[in-house]
């Protein structure tokens, strides 16, 4: 709409105008999405405490559980629902469709197979770095998950959170919404692929330096994904895909 024709829209009817947020808006929204599903994975890590019995909720009975497969991969299954009720908020406060806001569009077959070829070569390139560089093809907590959950049998609740928890609730809160505000903003597309890739390999603490590094470069490849046939659905896929090569890669270093 022109500037000549939003001077005839009654001021009633411009504050009921769809709206994208914009960077603080923006910045905001995806911290609050991204903490309500860490409180979710608190709750999940509390309870496996108090069933463990392990004398207490306190930092070493906290320890004793968070690191096995199972806690994991149930602390992500239970604060996806809450990470996906505050970005449902933010949408409807904006007064968007919450399916068109976040790119929610079902990709194409050919964007998928792009989409698998290029994770399958940046997971064979990281390797080949890591063994070059001395490091293990999988960090030692992936190795702990996996290891842990196969002595329990809940390999599949692993994968179950890995590749379908993990990487609808990431994909949605940085390629979904934290990009569509971003890319509005100053920071154009290719700042907000930037700096989205950085968050989202922040929070992977987890893990030392120089596998956040290789997550700021997955998180690279899915906002190019996102950018460039503006499908959030094809990076969740990509996603789910690229955690399930890791997973599996684990599962057999371990045997």
């Amino acid at each position: 709409m022109s500037s000549a024709e939003l001077a005839v829209v009654p001021t009633s009817s411009r504050a009921k105008m769809p709206r994208t947020w914009k960077f603080f808006g923006t910045a905001l929204w995806g911290a609050l999405a991204f903490l309500a599903m860490s409180a979710g994975q608190l709750i999940a890590i509390l309870i496996a405490v108090n069933l463990n019995g392990a004398g207490g909720i306190n930092e070493q009975s906290i320890k004793a559980v968070a690191g096995h497969g199972a806690v994991v991969a149930g602390s992500v299954l239970l604060g996806l629902p809450a990470a996906l009720t505050v970005l449902w908020l933010a949408t409807r406060l904006a007064r968007r469709s919450f399916a068109s806001y976040l790119a929610l569009r079902r990709p194409l077959a050919k964007e998928i197979v792009f989409g698998l070829a290029a994770s399958a070569v940046l997971l064979v390139a990281l390797d080949v770095i890591a063994w070059f560089a001395g490091y293990p093809l999988s960090p030692d907590f992936a190795l702990d998950s996996v290891r842990s959950a196969r002595d329990s049998g809940t390999v599949w609740l692993v994968m179950l959170g890995f590749c379908v928890g993990a990487p609808i609730a990431e994909e949605f809160i940085f390629r979904g919404f934290v990009f569509r505000g971003w890319s509005a903003t100053f920071l154009g597309p290719v700042g907000a692929i930037g700096l989205s890739s950085a968050l989202f390999a922040v929070i992977h603490q987890q893990y030392d330096w120089f596998y956040i590094a290789g997550i700021f470069l997955i998180g690279a490849l899915f906002g190019y994904l996102r950018y460039r046939f503006g499908s959030t659905w094809l990076t969740v896929i990509t996603h789910a895909f690229y955690n399930l090569m890791a997973g599996l890669q684990a599962l057999w270093l371990i045997n």
